[in-house]
C-alpha cells in the first residue's frame, strides 16, 4: 500500500538542507528511488517537478537512472509508473529530447550474457563481502533461475552498468526498499552500502531523508530497526531533536 506524503517544493527544499554528510546528489537519487518503490504516481510527479526546479539542477540522466534500477526491487508496474511521472515533469522543465533537458533515447549496453554474469558476480561480491556465498545459497535454494537472473540481469546487466558508480547505486537501493517492508533484503543492502564505501552517518541521514517523504508507519518503523541492527542504536542530539519535533508539528 502506498504511504508516500503529498510532496511540495518547500519540503523538498527542506530536506535537501543541513544533509551532512550526505552528498545532495545522493540525497536526490535516493528519493527518486524511494518515491519510485512506493508506487504513488501522483505524488512522484510531484516530487520530480520540485527537484527539477531545484537550485541546483539535478541531473535528470541521473534521477532518471534511479528510478529506472528500482524495478528490480519494486516491479515493472512502479517503475513504468514512476517513469512516466517523471517524463510528465521533464515536459514541465523543458522538452526532454529537443530543449533544456535532454535525455538518451537509446539503450545504453547490447546483450552480452557472459560479460554480464562476470561483472554481476563481482559487485554481488562486492556488496555482500563475506555474507555473498551464503546470499547466493539462499537465493539457489529457492530457485536455481532466479538466483542467476539476480546475478545476469540485476548485479550486471542493470546494476554494474555505466552512468552511476556502485556506492551511490547502493544507496538508492537501500531507498527503495525502505518503504517495502522486506527486512532481510534490506539488512543485507544496508551492509552492502557500507561495503560499497558509504559512512554509517551517511546511511542515518538517508533515512531521514528518504523516510520524510513517507507517513509513519510499520515499513518505516521497520525500517529504522533493520538500521539500528546494522549501524548500532543511534543518539539524538538535542538539536536533531527538536528539529525532529519540529517536523512532526510537535
Amino acid at each position: 500500500m502506498p504511504i508516500a506524503k503529498r510532496v511540495e517544493s518547500a519540503t523538498v527544499s527542506f530536506l535537501l538542507t543541513g544533509i551532512d554528510p550526505l552528498d545532495r546528489t545522493d540525497a536526490v537519487l535516493a528519493m527518486c528511488a524511494g518515491i519510485t518503490a512506493d508506487g504513488h504516481g501522483e505524488h512522484a510527479r510531484r516530487l520530480f517537478d520540485a527537484l527539477l526546479k531545484s537550485d541546483p539542477r539535478p541531473d535528470p540522466e541521473l534521477m532518471r537512472e534511479a528510478i529506472l534500477q528500482t524495478h528490480l526491487f519494486a516491479g515493472y508496474p512502479r517503475t513504468l509508473n514512476a517513469l512516466a511521472a517523471f517524463r510528465d515533469a521533464c515536459k514541465k522543465a523543458g522538452n526532454p529530447l529537443t530543449g533544456d533537458i535532454k535525455l538518451r533515447d537509446e539503450p545504453l549496453e547490447g546483450d552480452d550474457v557472459e560479460t554480464f554474469r562476470k561483472r554481476g558476480r563481482e559487485l554481488f561480491n562486492k556488496i555482500y563481502g563475506s555474507k555473498a556465498e551464503g546470499v547466493d545459497k539462499f537465493a539457489n535454494a529457492g530457485s536455481p533461475d532466479l538466483a542467476d537472473w539476480a546475478i545476469v540481469e540485476g548485479y550486471g546487466r542493470v546494476l554494474s552498468r555505466p552512468g552511476m558508480e556502485p556506492r551511490t547505486r547502493s544507496l538508492c537501493i537501500v531507498a527503495a526498499l525502505i518503504p517495502l517492508d522486506v527486512t532481510p533484503q534490506l539488512k543485507g543492502h544496508v551492509q552492502g552500502a557500507l561495503n560499497t564505501g558509504s559512512t554509517g552517518e551517511q546511511l542515518w541521514k538517508l533515512l531521514d531523508v528518504v523516510s520524510r517523504l513517507f507517513n509513519e508507519g510499520p515499513e518505516t518503523r521497520g525500517a529504522k530497526k533493520t538500521f539500528e541492527e546494522v549501524l548500532g542504536k543511534q543518539v539524538m542530539t538535542e538539536d536533531e531533536y527538536e528539529e525532529d519535533r519540529k517536523w512532526r508539528g510537535l
